[in-house]
Order: structure tokens, then C-alpha cells, then sequence
């Protein structure tokens, strides 16, 4: 029997979809296939003859590797890797020498794309930390009222603090309701990958929903562009919760929000603005979670935490500004057009 034709194992590695890379023995890139290149984010003649530690994200696994691929031995694992925009994405590969008529021509590796699967994993543990700190230390405080209004039930400031512990409690219920469906709404999702989504029906429902659950706000926004979106079944769920941050976490007597959408060169652009107390630049990063998480409780909690850990999933970015014509903050969200991706 002939051996099968080269080009035959050449065509089976370039269209292969799963990323897959071949190294040659300095360990630089020596031919990548497009689903590799698809998922670092560079483009063939960047990435062919660089140094494959270009892209390594966490350099004890890195040489971990690189020591299996001289000792001659396999390794499979999970590993961090660094996308040509910076961003980390995480996987489960395997490496191997390459050996021909016993000698070692190369390293053959292929990986399996979890950054998704990671990301949301974090975030359904984090919201069960959050939840458990936020109503222990709620409860406290409602064991705290009910103290003082029982010492002094005759007193008329008795009403004022019950009224405080049934704003806690309703605080609680809300919290708790909250992360529950948010966590649920992760474990249905785990297994979804990234597809298009019409972005102007998402918005056009979440809208709505948002004026019928709190009919005091005011709810400004146009029409929005007819574009697909690269995202899932938890986009919508993103928008609620920026929504809802507008009009819960508002100071004013009544909440107003505008919504607009547009795009910018292969992007869209979403922001949802309030008129609000804002959000001081020194706490920016807190709000959405990404301090530590013992911090977390000074910040909007849940919600936030949510939809920036959903926007990432999508290599999106979503970040707030201050208002330029008043009071107020305006979160933005970036997201990637699904013709860009095919073009």
C-alpha cells in the first residue's frame, strides 16, 4: 500500500478546526492553521518564525513544555496563552516531538479553545462567595433593627427603623433572586459557543421588559442598527443587568436612562447613560468586580460583576465614562460585528 500523498496531511492540518501549530527545534513557529491563527488573533506572516513564547501567558508552563518536547516525551495540560491583542485565553492541549528516522525535526501541538468555559466557571463561583458574603452581612444588619426597634417598641422612631429593615429585607430577596437566576443562567450557557446575534432585537426587548419592571424610571432610545453581533443566549441577559444598575442604583427621584447604539468599523457600540450620582474613576474597576474579591462588597455587586464576565466571553469590552452633558455615567459595551469575523 502507497503512503498517502503529503498534501493530503498538509490540507488535513490547515483545515483542522481545532487550532493546531507545528514548531521546529529553536521552538519558533514553523506553519500554524487557521484555526490557530483564528484563536491568537494574528495573521500568518506575523506569527510564522517567531518564538512560540511569544504567546505564552504563564512561563512556568511554558517551560514545563518545552522541557517534556526535549526530554522527547508528550504533554497534554491546561495552559494560558497571550492573543496578539494582549488579551488571555485559556486551553487544554497536547504537544509532541516530531521524529523522523529517529531524529527530532519538530514539535506538533494542538488545544482545545476553554476560555469560555473558564470564564464562566469563575463567574458562577464568585457569585456563590458574593451571595453568601453579601446576606451574612445583611442579616447583621437586620438583626441589628430588630434589636433597637424591640428595645423601644413605644418609640416613634420605631416605624422609621422598622421601615429600614424591610428595605433590607427586600434587599436580600433581591439579591438573592438575582444571583440565582444570573448562576443559571451561566450553567445553561456553558456549553453555547459564540454565535450571531441580532443586536437591535436584544435591545428592543430588554427595553421593554426594563419599562414594565420599573414603570417610575424614564426610558429614552431611538432606533437601532440591524446588525448580528458576536454573542449568545446571555447578551440579553448583559443588557438587563446594565439597565437595571441604571435605575436601582440611581439617586434621582425619577431615574432616566437613554439607549443607543452604533457602529464603529466592524464594531457596535451600546451605551446605556443615567442621570445618576456617576462613578469616580478610582472605583471603575471595582464596580465590575475585577479588584480583589474582598473589595467586592463596595462596589454594585452582582449585576456588574455578570455582564462584564459575559461581554469578555465574547472578546468584548465594556467599561463606563462620565456624562458630558450632566449627572450621570455611561456604560459602554463593544461588540464585535459577525461580518468582520467572515470577512
Amino acid at each position: 500500500m502507497e503512503d498517502p500523498d503529503p498534501e493530503l496531511y498538509r490540507e488535513a492540518f490547515r483545515s483542522a478546526d481545532i487550532p493546531m501549530l507545528i514548531a521546529d527545534t529553536n521552538f519558533a513557529f514553523r506553519d500554524i492553521n487557521d484555526a490557530g491563527l483564528e484563536f491568537l488573533g494574528y495573521d500568518y506572516d506575523d506569527i510564522v518564525g517567531e518564538s512560540v513564547g511569544l504567546i505564552a501567558a504563564d512561563e512556568e508552563i511554558y517551560y514545563e513544555i518545552v522541557e517534556q518536547m526535549i526530554a522527547g516525551e508528550t504533554w497534554s495540560g491546561e495552559f494560558m496563552a497571550r492573543r496578539k491583542d494582549q488579551q488571555v485565553v485559556y486551553g487544554q492541549g497536547f504537544a509532541s516531538p516530531m521524529v523522523v528516522d529517529g531524529d527530532v525535526e519538530g514539535f506538533l501541538a494542538f488545544f482545545v479553545d476553554t476560555t469560555k468555559q473558564r470564564r464562566y466557571e469563575n463567574a458562577s463561583e464568585v457569585l456563590n462567595r458574593l451571595l453568601r458574603h453579601d446576606l451574612r452581612n445583611e442579616l447583621n444588619v437586620v438583626y441589628g433593627y430588630t434589636q433597637q426597634v424591640a428595645s423601644r417598641i413605644d418609640d416613634e422612631q420605631a416605624l422609621e427603623e422598622l421601615d429600614l429593615v424591610q428595605e433590607k429585607v427586600l434587599e436580600i430577596v433581591h439579591k438573592s433572586e438575582r444571583a440565582r437566576d444570573l448562576r443559571e443562567h451561566l450553567e445553561r450557557s456553558h456549553d453555547v459557543s459564540n454565535h450571531p446575534v441580532r443586536l437591535d432585537v436584544v435591545l428592543n426587548n430588554k427595553i421593554v421588559d426594563a419599562m414594565i419592571e420599573f414603570p417610575d424610571a424614564e426610558f429614552q432610545f431611538g432606533s437601532f442598527p440591524e446588525v448580528e453581533v458576536i454573542g449568545d443566549d446571555l447578551l440579553g441577559e448583559a443588557i438587563e443587568c446594565l439597565l437595571e444598575n441604571a435605575v436601582m442604583h440611581n439617586d434621582k427621584e425619577t431615574p432616566r436612562v437613554e439607549v443607543s447604539a452604533d457602529r464603529d468599523g466592524g464594531f457596535v457600540i451600546v451605551r446605556v447613560a443615567d442621570n445618576g450620582p456617576g462613578v469616580p474613576e478610582e472605583h471603575r474597576d471595582l464596580i465590575f468586580g475585577r479588584e480583589e474579591y474582598d473589595q467586592l462588597h463596595h462596589g454594585t455587586g452582582i449585576s456588574l460583576f455578570f455582564a462584564d464576565n459575559v461581554v469578555s466571553s465574547y472578546n468584548g469590552t465594556i467599561w463606563v465614562e462620565d456624562r458630558e452633558d450632566g449627572d450621570g455615567a455611561v456604560f459602554c459595551v463593544r461588540l464585535q460585528e459577525q461580518s468582520t469575523v467572515d470577512d
